[in-house]
């Protein structure tokens, strides 16, 4: 069986893009202070 790509991929970027807001988030929090 061959899986789709593109929900794979799609899951993969929203992963992505989840964590690097958290770290941009995270950063912005610790230089705040």
């Amino acid at each position: 069986m061959k899986k789709p790509r593109t929900s794979v991929t799609k899951c993969m970027t929203l992963r992505l893009s989840y964590t690097s807001s958290l770290i941009g988030m995270l950063t912005v929090f610790l230089n705040g202070n």
